[in-house]
């Protein structure tokens, strides 16, 4: 019986969590602060772990994790990197990352300095404290520019601005204020805008041994605001004629930043002069789903991560063997709500039984809760996965999805 403590098990490390429990590992669990926001607890379960602290000290937490004989520590989601790293760097443990490169994995102007240090391409970036040496970066640069915090998760105050007076109210919105991991933004981040195709390409490593669980194409929307929000994550197969371009890539990344062991998830731009990181973590991507995945690539990174945990000489194996091919197409539409209301699931659930590739939906707010404008990832109301043979069914009823949306279906204002 393998002793796991999971720091953060929250967002798709929970479904880690779970994986691991069902291979019955013994799990402890590490909230990283008191000041969480609530989002991450959203269907946290307690009863899976032994024992639950909140971390307050180093001291500690060691000793929690000494006393229950941790064999391996695992971060669940981005809030909970850099405390796993420190922990692992404490007790020594194999399934562990680069410590000298912990700060990069997270900082995300590091990450990409990183990269170019070791001529990996890269994008041209600055990051500020004060607006008047922003504006000299900015006299340099082309628009549009994206401007978003040094370390943040999802789509957190990120700004695409297209003129001036757009990056300095962006520069405003974002500096010195808290951001979804708890961490005052005291600089932001200013890159070049990259154009291209973006992708995420989802890993699980052991001994620097990868297994490419997931390639997945993004499809974003800008809002009014300036603020980008997931619209559809499509998954590809090795049979896409990028795939392997961006996978190799992104090898060379892991290897930069110094990820050998557990879940990675990377951003990549594929642009025309070849591919460019966005950003890089060493957790597992958080719109996944274990039946999802079964049904599309038949593993799946949250499954392929507790395999790499329980059984090591089986998930070896799996890195020998060629890429996933698909057995399904899958979207992932990312719920985009345009106005203040109340929600109301009922009717909107209804509807999307109706449609032939639904497979399920997910809210993350509460019925009869007030609806506020999409803004980010945090504040767009519910993803709807939808499962087909066919391609042409998934777009067919994504855009059923947001006809629904358009006629606030599920947003019923002053009810």
């Amino acid at each position: 019986m393998k002793k796991v403590a999971i720091v953060d098990g929250f967002s798709s490390g929970k479904f880690i969590a779970k994986a691991l429990y069902d291979m019955n590992c013994q799990l402890i669990h590490i909230s990283s602060s008191a000041d969480l926001d609530s989002y991450y607890y959203n269907g946290f379960d307690y009863d899976i772990y032994t024992k639950h602290i909140i971390h307050e000290d180093l001291e500690r937490t060691i000793q929690f994790i000494s006393e229950f004989g941790a064999e391996v520590i695992i971060a669940g989601a981005e809030c909970g990197v850099l405390l796993s790293d420190k922990l692992n760097a404490e007790f020594k443990l194999k399934y562990s990352n680069d410590y000298t490169k912990t700060t990069a994995r997270r900082n995300k102007f590091d990450m990409i300095e990183l990269l170019r240090c070791n001529d990996l391409n890269s994008t041209r970036q600055g990051k500020f404290s004060q607006w008047k040496n922003a504006e000299k970066w900015l006299k340099g640069e082309l628009y549009p520019v994206v401007l978003k915090p040094i370390d943040s998760a999802g789509s957190d105050g990120v700004f695409v601005c297209n003129r001036y007076t757009e990056a300095r109210a962006a520069f405003n919105l974002i500096s010195k204020k808290i951001n979804k991991l708890n961490n005052v933004n005291d600089e932001v981040l200013f890159q070049e805008f990259l154009y291209g195709t973006e992708y995420v390409v989802n890993f699980v490593s052991l001994d620097c041994k990868v297994l490419v669980t997931e390639v997945v194409k993004y499809h974003k929307k800008k809002l009014d605001t300036g603020n980008i929000v997931y619209d559809i994550d499509e998954i590809v197969d090795v049979s896409y004629s990028e795939f392997n371009e961006l996978v190799n890539y992104t090898k060379k990344v892991c290897q930069c930043l110094g990820i050998k062991n557990g879940p990675s998830h990377a951003e990549i731009m594929l642009t025309k002069n070849g591919p460019r990181l966005v950003e890089i973590a060493a957790r597992s991507d958080g719109i996944l789903r274990p039946d999802v995945s079964l049904l599309t690539t038949g593993v799946g990174q949250s499954l392929a991560t507790a395999i790499s945990i329980v059984n090591p000489e089986l998930f070896l194996s799996m890195t020998e063997k060629p890429c996933y091919k698909l057995i399904n197409h899958s979207f992932n539409v990312g719920l985009i709500n345009k106005s203040k209301g109340v929600f109301k699931a009922l009717d909107f659930s209804r509807q999307l039984e109706r449609l032939k590739s639904f497979h399920r939906v997910e809210f993350y707010v509460h019925e009869n809760a007030v609806l506020e404008e999409t803004r980010d990832v945090f504040s767009q109301p519910g993803t709807v996965y939808l499962i087909s043979d066919s391609k042409e069914q998934l777009w067919e009823d994504y855009r059923a999805i947001r006809k629904l949306e358009s006629a606030h279906v599920y947003n019923k204002k002053g009810s």
